[in-house]
């Protein structure tokens, strides 16, 4: 008997099952011997409308040996967040026994059932209160539940949700329960759920830029403004001092244009709204030229490198890439604190286990480019609660990078996130992203330029460029409306080329999709017709004009009309015949013949009077 006792006493500490890893990082470890007990898991999150989860797990160990049985369970959690725990098995309430140490909780069971024998059943109840599991970020709910590690001590784990209907809409979940609306272990051990509910995202970004002149000549300076992308809406609510232009290059990305003197300097202020969406904005549409540009090599993206092109030849979809990355790479946390230079899509291979964002982002380009498959770089701000899962590599200005494939299907460029999905043990960031990446700039026919907001600090400057927060209002903005300006003569000769302009401003801080242009005029016959699908706040169009009449004896009224997006607008000019011109030669002429003529009289009564 006392040997029976002395074996219990040496066995008798069982912890959980599960090891968990996801959002908030919540481990639970064994340490009992492999094979002694066989545990199934029901496990439910019922969240309230104030965010507070009830997590409740019922438990049922099975022995598998003839003399043990589970005396204890205890749970470590990432959090000191729980409140009201309360626990009971078979016998009645067991008293728990919690303690919080280094930002962690941990919550002790000792069991009031002593079930021996092999086949035999304990079944026994947590539950607590977590404020972790559900967050409200601005105007989206946010529900991050941990993933399982695949012990084989583990026979069944379900997991049940449930969420107030005042959170709304359901944006994504990830992945989606499995039969009876709940998931399994097969679900649990490849990552936790990940799930949103909203429609829509709002930031505000207060960016700084400096630039400086420490040349002799002027110069003009570029600085890159978050763009408008399928899924991001922007709208400039100030910008100081304002640009002269906004222009768009053939990525998309939006740069403001400043001239600066010689040995001159200037800080731009710019407060800017973000809307972020997960369905594309059907009024946005991709301008692309040439889709061959996004996959040629660049510095960085070593697409005809051979082993570049033998993992394109093995990973030929988006996705395959994708899993490729993130299971090869490993993230170092080191590097972040360093001021890390990139090193590029083979040096990433080269030494796996030291890669930041930038070095799982090239990998992913590269290997895409390779397999022909259009793939850019984004780098931007991405909104995070832990950066220990969901990591930042620029910590100056907390920037992140991410890739891009286009999809021939939608027509749209698609961000997905390997170095996150990484970072949190499998969370998809494949199939969905999330509301809380920001795009300052895109690389795809450069891959370093231009330079997002956060680059262009000034030397010896305290504090950050880039403040990001959540917006608690929709900003009011004024009607999208183009303004027309007539750079052209308002007396126009026959017979003669006569040159002008017509400049179309967008005055206002947000762009303005699928501008239709018409521009007709009379007596001449001037048709022109011009599509732009996005028109970047403070940007203008300038459109060159000739009018050419060859009548010359002509003398009308000329008029001419231009619409954008259906608002007319006209311009009226004098056109006079082509002898007009001979008006001021012949005034002249005239004139010179009078003062002749003035003169000759002046002479001769000057003569008479000497005589």
């Amino acid at each position: 008997m006392r040997t029976i006792l002395q074996f219990f006493l040496i066995h008798f500490v069982v912890y959980s099952i599960i090891a968990f890893l996801a959002y908030m990082n919540i481990p639970i470890s064994a340490v009992y011997a492999a094979g002694e007990f066989l545990a199934d898991y029901d496990v439910e999150y019922a969240v309230s409308p104030k965010g507070t989860t009830i997590v409740t797990q019922n438990i049922t160990l099975t022995n598998q040996l003839t003399n043990l049985y589970p005396k204890q369970y205890s749970i470590l959690l990432d959090t000191t967040r729980i409140k009201n725990v309360i626990a009971y098995d078979s016998r009645g309430v067991i008293t728990p026994e919690i303690s919080q140490k280094d930002d962690k909780t941990k919550i002790l069971l000792n069991f009031n059932d002593n079930v021996v024998g092999i086949g035999k059943k304990l079944t026994f109840t947590l539950r607590f209160e977590n404020d972790d599991i559900a967050k409200k970020l601005g105007f989206i709910w946010e529900i991050n539940i941990p993933g399982v590690a695949n012990d084989p001590d583990l026979y069944t784990y379900f997991v049940s949700l449930k969420v107030p209907s005042s959170f709304g809409e359901n944006a994504y979940m990830s992945p989606l329960p499995g039969f009876g609306k709940r998931w399994d272990k097969e679900q649990m051990t490849h990552g936790g759920i990940s799930a949103a509910y909203g429609q829509k995202q709002l930031f505000t970004l207060d960016l700084s830029y400096f630039l400086e002149n420490n040349t002799i000549t002027p110069k003009t300076y570029e600085i890159a403004l978050p763009p408008n992308t399928a899924f991001q809406e922007v709208t400039i609510l100030r910008i100081s001092p304002q640009p002269l232009t906004v222009k768009k290059d053939t990525d998309g990305n939006w740069l403001a244009l400043y001239d600066l003197p010689p040995q001159r300097k200037i800080s731009i202020e710019a407060k800017i709204n973000v809307a972020t969406t997960l369905t594309p904005n059907p009024s946005y549409q991709e301008d692309i030229q040439d889709l061959s540009a996004y996959t040629k090599p660049l510095k960085h993206w070593e697409t005809r490198d051979p082993k570049i092109i033998e993992l394109a030849q093995t990973y030929t979809t988006p996705r395959a890439i994708y899993d490729y990355v993130r299971q090869t790479l490993s993230y170092d946390y080191t590097r972040v604190n360093q001021n890390p230079i990139r090193k590029g899509a083979l040096q990433a291979l080269a030494s796996p286990k030291t890669a930041i964002c930038m070095e799982f982002t090239d990998l992913f380009i590269a290997i895409a480019r390779a397999a022909g498959i259009p793939a850019r770089e984004v780098v931007g701000y991405a909104y995070t609660t832990n950066s220990k899962l969901r990591p930042l590599s620029l910590v100056n200005d907390i920037l992140h990078a991410w890739p891009q494939y286009y999809d021939q299907k939608t027509g749209k460029w698609i961000s997905i996130d390997p170095t996150w999905a990484n970072t949190t043990g499998g969370v998809d960031y494949f199939t969905k992203l999330d509301f809380n990446h920001i795009i300052f700039a895109i690389h795809g026919i450069s891959s370093e330029y231009p330079y997002p907001a956060g680059f262009y600090k000034q030397s010896g400057k305290v504090g950050k460029d880039v403040n990001v927060t959540f917006s608690q209002s929709v900003p009011n903005t004024l009607p999208k409306k183009l303004l027309v300006t007539y750079n052209i003569p308002k007396i126009v000769t026959a017979g003669f080329s006569t040159k002008g302009s017509i400049v179309i401003k967008n005055d206002s801080g947000t762009s303005v999709s699928d501008v239709d242009i018409q521009i007709q005029s009379t007596p001449i016959d001037i048709a022109i017709t011009r599509h732009e699908y996005n028109v970047p706040p403070f940007s203008t169009i300038e459109l060159p004009i000739s009018i050419n009449i060859s009548n010359y004896l002509l003398s009308d009224k000329g008029r001419i009309t231009t619409i954008v997006s259906g608002e007319m607008s006209n311009y009226f000019f004098d056109i006079q015949p082509s002898y007009w011109l001979l008006v001021p030669i012949l005034a002249g002429v005239t004139i010179v013949l009078l003062f002749v003529f003035i003169g000759i009289k002046l002479l001769r009564h000057d003569s008479h009077s000497h005589t």
